[in-house]
């Protein structure tokens, strides 16, 4: 029983003692984005739920991959077959289709705060749909990734994916963030 929680703690502690560093790496680059987000309102609702909704998304998905790698289902090399592809199509539906409604629900959950410099339901739904797609496109290669090669030099991946993917997340699902601020913000049509 103690070898199995040394176990535990030699594989996650280390990655934890990054996942804290990565975590004050986003919030100094959310900290350098202050003038960009304010530009759009709107922007900060979305900011917590599109950073939340990642995690949670990648998260589930590093689950069922480690899941799939224990059982058997997925092989620890990078061979394409249904299991996995089955749990990066859903992933990636996830992502278009959530990114899409968190920009809908944060505009009007905006307009429902009473806020009245109001960013355009179309601005806010591209940028979360860019920023979602983008950073979930990203971050589910990252989560395949991950999955096999921890499983492959004998770590369980459950130790080590939730807490690194949430961290690298947020960090990637910033910078989007901020590559979709940009690009709504120079389209002249919006």
């Amino acid at each position: 029983m103690t070898s199995g929680i040394n176990k535990i703690l030699r594989e996650s502690l280390p990655i934890l003692i990054l996942c804290a560093a990565g975590g004050v790496t986003a919030g100094l680059l959310l900290y350098d984005m202050e003038e960009d987000i304010t530009k759009i309102p709107g922007v900060l609702v979305l900011l917590p739920a599109i950073l939340g909704l990642r995690g949670n998304i990648s998260g589930v998905l590093g689950s069922r991959l480690a899941s799939a790698l224990h059982l058997g289902l997925i092989d620890a090399e990078l061979k394409w077959n249904k299991p996995l592809a089955d749990n990066i199509y859903a992933s990636m539906i996830l992502n278009v289709v959530m990114s899409f409604l968190l920009g809908i629900i944060a505009y009007y959950a905006y307009i429902f705060a009473g806020f009245s410099d109001t960013a355009s339901i179309i601005q806010l739904t591209l940028i979360s749909l860019i920023a979602g797609t983008l950073a979930g496109v990203i971050l589910t290669a990252l989560t395949v990734l991950l999955s096999i090669l921890t499983f492959a030099r004998g770590f369980d991946p459950d130790n080590i994916l939730m807490p690194s993917v949430s961290t690298v997340g947020d960090i990637i699902t910033v910078l989007c963030l901020l590559f979709a601020i940009k690009l709504v913000g120079f389209l002249p049509f919006i």
